[in-house]
């Protein structure tokens, strides 16, 4: 039997473990998939012995997803580039990192009918998922981003490491201020929240009602459980379309399948799963 896993602290809400478990039976694989809480110091002595593990593969998730990368004997180049691995191949003793996380980004988007090509995007947050996100739109084609954080330098150092890589896309930098942010919503395409205000349900959404144009626009807000946070709820007043991370949790699974197995993932199966546990219909 083949093991997989999940490592990350705390790791109680996770759920790859059904996902993948449930696309192991249909395909009749032999492998457990397994999530493995750890806090950083027990992770850090696991990963330097990751040879002598009995892992065949695994996901990373916070805040592992950089702490690991200098236990890998090889990383891909997106991976590289965003600064972030969440998924993990063994081939023998040799252990590569990749990033899915932005191709399910992309891949959620695309299921969406939302095509970043030319297109201006609000980016609220600069942490590991805004990273992904960001090189995502920029891989795709976006002309334009806007990025907020409550600490701007963080903003400043993702538009220091993607100008080498996307040149061509503009990027501006500030922290959340109130009249900014309206300004660059006016002609933005897409608002995308990243950071986990939201998660709670008297969480106050970032952007205010009246900072949210007439223009047609798309709100995607990364969080998915609740499925409906305080942003997505007052964007649908505003008739504007919304999107949460449902999708995005699918597709990056999906994407970590095909890897350790090189089969193509039953995206319809893990979707049912999935929202068969957040309590969804669909």
């Amino acid at each position: 039997m083949k093991i997989y896993g999940i490592f990350g602290f705390p790791l109680k809400h996770t759920l790859s473990p059904a996902m993948q478990e449930a696309v192991f039976k249909k395909f009749r694989i032999d492998a457990a998939y397994l999530a493995l809480e750890l806090d950083p110091p027990a992770f850090k002595r696991l990963a330097r012995n990751f040879p002598k593990t009995f892992l065949a593969g695994f996901n990373v998730t916070v805040p592992y997803k950089q702490t690991v990368m200098p236990y890998l004997d090889e990383i891909s180049r997106d991976a590289m580039a965003i600064g972030a691995v969440n998924t993990v191949k063994r081939t023998g003793k040799k252990f590569k990192g990749y990033n899915t996380d932005w191709q399910g980004f992309v891949d959620a988007l695309k299921e969406a009918h939302f095509n970043p090509t030319g297109k201006k995007a609000v980016v609220l947050g600069a942490g590991g998922a805004a990273r992904a996100c960001v090189y995502g739109l920029m891989k795709k084609g976006v002309r334009e981003i806007a990025l907020f954080n409550r600490h701007p330098e963080r903003a400043e150092k993702i538009k220091k490491d993607f100008r080498k890589i996307f040149p061509r896309v503009a990027v501006k930098v500030s922290g959340f201020k109130r009249e900014v942010l309206k300004t660059e919503l006016g002609n933005a395409d897409l608002l995308l929240n990243t950071t986990s205000v939201g998660l709670k349900r008297d969480d106050s959404a970032l952007v205010e009602a009246s900072m949210i144009p007439f223009r047609k626009l798309w709100v995607y807000d990364l969080i998915y459980n609740p499925p409906d946070t305080p942003l997505l709820e007052m964007a649908r007043r505003k008739k504007q379309r919304t999107l949460n991370g449902a999708s995005m949790l699918l597709y990056q699974g999906a994407r970590a399948f095909e890897i350790w197995t090189g089969r193509k993932a039953p995206c319809g199966l893990m979707r049912k799963v999935l929202h068969e546990k957040l309590g969804q219909k669909g």
